[in-house]
């Protein structure tokens, strides 16, 4: 049977990555953005509203990754026309 310090070790490395994931997608601030346009709204099916407001982000988030894509290719066939072959 593992050591109690042997699973602390592991929750201790299971939060911190969840921290780190967290950070990375900035969850922290989109929820908390997401809380202050709830109260200010204040709807009265607060679940349905928070559901359109995480459609409007998914929505958003969709056409910045279709926009990088897009310069990303573009950038890619302007290398090829400038290198010699």
């Amino acid at each position: 049977m593992a050591s109690p310090s042997c699973f602390h070790s592991e929750d201790e490395d299971s939060l911190k990555g969840c921290e780190m994931y967290v950070q990375k997608h900035g969850i922290q601030q989109v929820l908390k953005e997401c809380i202050v346009h709830l109260c200010v709204a204040k709807p009265d099916r607060p679940l349905r509203f928070l559901r359109e407001h995480f459609e409007k982000l998914e929505k958003e988030e969709n056409r910045q990754i279709l926009a990088r894509q897009k310069s990303n290719s573009q950038c890619d066939s302007h290398d090829e026309e400038i290198s010699p072959t």
